[in-house]
């Protein structure tokens, strides 16, 4: 660091000394308090699927390197466990810098939501618990043309991608990503071809028409987590951050000043989300094409709470879908089954799968030299040529 830079520290150390950083001066412990219910867990075994994702990327000038994954795993009560693993190594062309990250997002989200779903329709489990919040899921962008491509297309690409839901519906659980699978992507270009001419084979218009079609997949992946699962298990998120300040109306984070006040177990009182205020996009050939999908996804119903399960110090955030086929349960419920599997304040499930489905920066060196890509030129040295 430039040590001009660094003078900034000493400036900073002098403004924390004189201004309320924690927490807004007129906030009382009696204040928070009076939002908490105290509640001792009685921990209590629940067969409980949990899951995680992870993705990560390699930069070269032109194109992207990228590794998605999903990962489940479920504890019986003998301590035998049962997992499944859904990923893709692929190449992409997308030129929209701002939005990379998005994209392979919902590659992630959709990865990890198929092998939870894999998983639960084989092995049946009481609770699925996604990492991080529900309504998160709801905030994912339909990938548009102009990511991968400058050509105006006039809705060609979403027509034919349109094409392929009905064939993704019924091979949703055959393969990991279905809609990259080989079969597919060789019709998706025949039809291209059939309606563009040559342009139809071009990579970078074969991407944007192949990544609507995952974005269809991932909405059928959503439908059937929270319709489609005939023995109605409880489907709940387990955040440790969240950026919500509606109970308190403060600067700071609502769990920040949880954090702050609350020493023993409970929980706050639940508040019910209104998923109208999320980013919440769908396409309008889905619209056309799922009308009843579309409106069931837009009805669904979640509440969430901040609780601690154990005697450490973390807060997590608790999101609960409100299942119309299920009686509900209560969030003492769910703070005795998170704290039966609880390690210092979070479920041993979720570290698990977090520690399992990483992709770190050392496997993307490794898949780079198994591709003979070590010597491509990266994004960033193309810069000073």
């Amino acid at each position: 660091m430039h040590p001009e830079l660094l003078k900034k520290t000493y400036r900073l150390k002098e403004e924390l000394s004189s201004i309320a950083l924690f927490l807004d001066g007129d906030l009382s412990r009696e204040e928070v308090v009076r939002k908490w219910n105290g509640y001792s867990p009685k921990p209590v075994y629940r067969f409980l699927a949990a899951e995680d994702g992870s993705y990560n990327k390699k930069h070269y000038l032109g194109f992207y390197l990228y590794s998605v994954a999903g990962y489940s795993v479920a504890f019986r009560q003998d301590t035998t466990t049962v997992e499944e693993v859904v990923g893709e190594i692929n190449i992409s062309v997308i030129k929209k810098t701002e939005v990379v990250e998005q994209y392979f997002r919902m590659l992630m989200f959709l990865s990890e939501l198929k092998a939870l779903l894999k998983l639960a329709l084989r092995e049946k489990p009481e609770v699925l618990v996604i990492d991080g919040t529900l309504s998160s899921r709801f905030i994912t962008i339909f990938p548009k043309t102009n990511w991968f491509s400058g050509e105006e297309f006039e809705g060609k690409l979403a027509e034919v991608a349109g094409e392929f839901i009905q064939t993704v519906k019924e091979n949703l659980f055959d393969g990991d990503i279905v809609s990259f699978s080989p079969q597919i992507k060789e019709k998706v270009a025949q039809r291209l071809t059939e309606r563009l001419g040559s342009r139809g084979r071009r990579l970078d218009i074969l991407e944007a028409t192949l990544s609507k079609i995952a974005y269809f997949e991932y909405l059928l992946l959503l439908h059937q987590l929270f319709y489609g699962l005939d023995w109605n298990p409880l489907v709940v998120g387990v955040a440790k951050t969240s950026h919500s300040t509606e109970i308190f109306n403060r600067s700071l984070p609502d769990i920040r000043i949880f954090h702050k006040f609350i020493d023993g177990e409970g929980y706050s009182d639940p508040i019910y989300i209104n998923l109208d205020e999320l980013k919440w996009e769908f396409s309008e050939r889905f619209e056309f094409m799922e009308e009843d999908i579309t409106y069931q996804l837009k009805e669904i119903s979640l509440k969430y709470f901040y609780a601690k399960y154990d005697r450490g110090r973390t807060v997590s955030l608790i999101e609960v879908y409100e299942n119309p086929d299920n009686q509900g349960v209560s969030p003492e419920e769910i703070l005795d089954f998170l704290s039966y599997y609880s390690v210092a304040g979070y479920p041993f499930p979720l570290k698990k799968a977090d520690y399992e489905v990483r992709i770190t920066r050392k496997d993307m060196e490794l898949i780079e030299s198994l591709l003979g890509l070590q010597n491509e030129i990266h994004g960033r040295e193309a810069l000073g040529q």
